[in-house]
C-alpha cells in the first residue's frame, strides 16, 4: 500500500550547540588542529627564523629543531655553517681580535653551529653551540697561540649567546602561535568560519546529502508525522530543515 512519510529535521549551525557538545567535538578534532596549526602557525615562524640566519649570519645548510612539549628538554636548536666574512664584519665579536687577524696573525677558517654531544634528545638552546676553526701563522712561533685560543673562545662564546638569545626568542614565540591557534577559542573561530555543516541539536552531523535540496524554514521543533495516504500512487519522503 502506498504510503507518504513527512519528516522535519531541526538543524543547529556549530556555534548554536551547548558549549559541552562543541567542546567533544573540539577534543575530537584535536589532532586535525595540532596538524593545521603546524602548517599555519609553527612552520611561518620557522621560515622567518632561516631568513633571519641567512640574512644577519650568511647561514647556510640550516636545520632546525624544536619539541613544544611543555616538558623538560622542550626548546628549539638548529645547527648552521656562518660564512666567514659577514660574521667577521660584526666587529662586536672580534674587539680584541682585530689587530691580529689585520697584521695576518691568525685567520678563521671556518664557523658552524653544532649540537652539544652526540646523543642529546633534547632541543633546547643549550644544546647547540658555535664552534671556530682557526689557523695560526707559523712565522710568529707557538708563543702567541694560547693567548689567541682563549679569544677565539671568547668570541665562540659570545656568538653562542647571541644564538642562543635568539632561540629563546623563538620557542616563546612558537608557543605562542601553538597556544593561538589550538584554543578553544581559536576552534569556535575556525568552525564559525570555514564550517558549513548542520548538526542535531545533540552535536550528530546532519548528512549533506539528506538535507541538500530541502526546503529551510525557521523553526525549533522536530516533528516526525508518520501518517499514511491510501490514495498515494508511490512511497515518498518530504524533508524540511529548521
Amino acid at each position: 500500500m502506498p504510503k507518504t512519510y513527512t519528516t522535519k529535521i531541526v538543524g543547529y549551525e556549530f556555534g548554536e550547540l551547548l558549549e559541552e557538545i562543541q567542546k567533544d567535538w573540539y577534543e575530537k578534532d584535536r589532532e586535525c588542529l595540532d596538524y593545521d596549526a603546524e602548517e599555519c602557525f609553527i612552520q611561518p615562524l620557522i621560515e622567518g627564523f632561516h631568513e633571519e640566519l641567512m640574512d644577519e649570519y650568511g647561514a647556510t645548510d640550516i636545520e632546525v629543531n624544536y619539541d613544544l612539549n611543555y616538558g623538560q628538554g622542550d626548546g628549539c636548536s638548529f645547527t648552521a655553517f656562518f660564512d666567514v666574512d659577514t660574521l667577521l664584519s660584526n666587529l662586536d665579536f672580534w674587539q680584541d681580535l682585530t689587530d691580529d687577524l689585520n697584521s695576518g696573525l691568525l685567520e678563521i677558517d671556518d664557523i658552524r653551529v653544532v649540537r652539544c654531544g652526540y646523543s642529546n634528545h633534547y632541543c633546547h638552546e643549550n644544546t647547540c653551540e658555535v664552534e671556530i676553526d682557526w689557523e695560526y701563522n707559523d712565522e710568529y712561533g707557538g708563543e702567541e697561540y694560547g693567548r689567541l685560543q682563549e679569544l677565539v673562545d671568547m668570541a665562540s662564546i659570545m656568538i653562542t649567546n647571541e644564538i642562543r638569545d635568539r632561540l629563546v626568542d623563538l620557542k616563546r614565540d612558537l608557543y605562542s602561535a601553538y597556544e593561538a591557534g589550538t584554543t578553544f577559542e581559536a576552534y569556535q573561530e575556525f568552525m564559525a568560519e570555514h564550517n558549513n555543516l548542520k548538526y542535531t541539536e545533540l552535536g550528530e552531523i546532519i548528512p549533506p546529502d539528506l538535507i541538500k535540496d530541502a526546503t529551510v524554514v525557521d523553526g525549533v521543533q522536530l516533528q516526525i508525522d508518520f501518517s499514511f495516504d491510501t490514495d498515494a500512487d508511490t512511497d515518498s519522503l518530504e524533508i524540511e530543515v529548521l
